[in-house]
């Protein structure tokens, strides 16, 4: 993995926004606007429920909106809509195409991969990962196919032993976000907590001074 690499994705990892188009109570163009000038500084389409011609349209939007704002886009497990979008960075997990395949074969893309253990940890350093997402932190209804809850202190096991930079995932929203301190985060990914969200201006910008404090 490229130290360049690493870097970049340690920068804009403070308040990472798992975007799902299906929650939003404002319009998608009030929307990211909002969320970006209260501090998200990185963006996951991952837009589960919809078609992928659908995705492909939102992530262009997305794209579109971000343009000059200095925010990492990343696209959740696909690496040919990260591809057909542009896309710098593309988050992958156990299921998805295996990690070191992708890095090989598009190597200049920026790789995020899902750590719920030890083992997936050993992966993403091997695979060429350029930063982790560990959790699930709490429980969560955004993501059905929910791998083992770890909590704060399954978290701090992965990133002590972790020489890449990591964000908390699962079940985030403002009220818990202290219970992460000092666990060695880069960041927290948060969803529902901002997509729900009938003011994410507000919220957003919260979360983000709760997550400095990390």
């Amino acid at each position: 993995m490229r130290s360049e690499d690493r870097q970049k994705a340690s920068d804009y990892l403070r308040l990472y926004l798992v975007f799902e188009e299906d929650m939003l109570q404002v319009p998608l163009d009030e929307f990211i606007p909002a969320v970006i000038e209260g501090g998200v500084t990185a963006i996951q389409l991952r837009n589960k429920g919809a078609d992928l011609r659908r995705t492909l349209i939102t992530g262009h939007r997305i794209m579109e909106l971000i343009e000059g704002t200095g925010t990492l886009f990343v696209v959740n497990d696909r690496v040919d809509l990260a591809l057909a979008l542009g896309a710098e960075a593309v988050h992958l997990g156990i299921k998805d195409i295996p990690l070191e395949a992708a890095v090989s074969t598009w190597p200049e893309t920026v790789y995020g991969y899902s750590c719920n253990c030890l083992t997936d940890l050993e992966t993403a350093v091997n695979g060429g990962a350029s930063y982790i997402g560990v959790g699930p932190a709490f429980n969560t209804d955004t993501k059905k196919d929910l791998r083992p809850v770890i909590g704060p202190e399954g978290i701090r096991l992965i990133t002590e032993r972790s020489p890449l930079p990591a964000i908390a995932i699962g079940g985030i929203k403002a009220s818990n976000i202290k219970n992460l301190k000092g666990m060695g985060l880069s960041g927290v990914a948060v969803s529902s907590a901002l997509c729900t969200s009938g003011d994410p201006y507000c919220d957003a910008k919260l979360m983000r001074e709760l997550a400095e404090e990390l």
